[in-house]
């Protein structure tokens, strides 16, 4: 039986850079999605599709509070344990399934975090297809005004940004990890083709080398003490994890 190969850090199938190879799926952490590329739904989620919504948009109610970032961190160091409490569904409640922070389900957690990351992904995707038609209202700018290959908007006074702003994604993979480890089966690899994350990984000293009968990928096994390492986390493994990795980066 070929192992399951899931698609990581990104579980937004339209992030997937590059050839993919055949087999490899996309993880679902409960979150509804249209798309032709096949994704991973585990049995043993905790959350439903709907609670996962739910959760959600209560997040979502609750970050609406506040104008920045910065504010929500300070608000939650305040050491407010219940500063969640008054959100349409007390959602740190319900994060951790009505119970105490030690007695809580940590798959639990697990999924919601990584339903919020697919959120973030989302947004990044709407922003990507938004640059697309930037982009083709920037080139019937050029034609209105006549510009050639040779001129840009900048020596009009208009920044690129303001016709073509560029959308950058940010994603926590490492603290992701461990969340995706609670449901991924025995023998399950990670395929990985961002750049950022494969360059994190050689800056550990972890060494990929080819694997498969063509050479094409590359594998670079974690035991705990690598995972930790990336992690910053210990987590228990029934097995070493394998990274897959193309030869040729896309």
């Amino acid at each position: 039986m070929t192992a399951m190969l899931v698609h990581f850090p990104w579980m937004h199938p339209r992030l997937g850079q590059g050839p993919l190879p055949e087999g490899l799926v996309f993880f679902d952490p409960g979150v509804n999605m249209d798309t032709d590329r096949p994704r991973w739904r585990p049995e043993s989620l905790p959350c439903s599709p709907a609670e996962v919504r739910a959760l959600l948009r209560s997040y979502m109610e609750f970050g609406e509070r506040f104008a920045r970032s910065s504010d929500m961190k300070a608000y939650q160091a305040a050491g407010l344990d219940n500063f969640f409490t008054g959100t349409s569904l007390e959602f740190r409640s319900q994060l951790l399934g009505g119970a105490e922070p030690e007695a809580a389900d940590p798959c639990r957690q697990a999924q919601i975090l990584l339903a919020m990351a697919l959120f973030r992904e989302e947004q990044f995707v709407a922003m990507r297809e938004q640059e697309g038609r930037f982009e083709a209202a920037r080139e019937g700018f050029a034609s209105v005004l006549g510009l050639d290959d040779e001129e840009s908007f900048a020596e009009l006074g208009v920044p690129d940004e303001a016709i073509f702003p560029r959308a950058s994604a940010e994603l926590p993979w490492k603290s992701l990890l461990p969340s995706l480890l609670c449901f991924l089966p025995r023998g399950a690899r990670l395929y990985v083709t961002d750049t950022d994350v494969l360059r994190e990984l050689s800056a550990l000293d972890l060494e990929f080398s080819p694997c498969g009968e063509d050479g094409a990928l590359l594998c670079c096994r974690l035991d705990e003490d690598a995972l930790e390492r990336v992690c910053g986390v210990r987590v228990e493994l029934s097995e070493p994890l394998t990274i897959v990795a193309p030869s040729q980066q896309p």
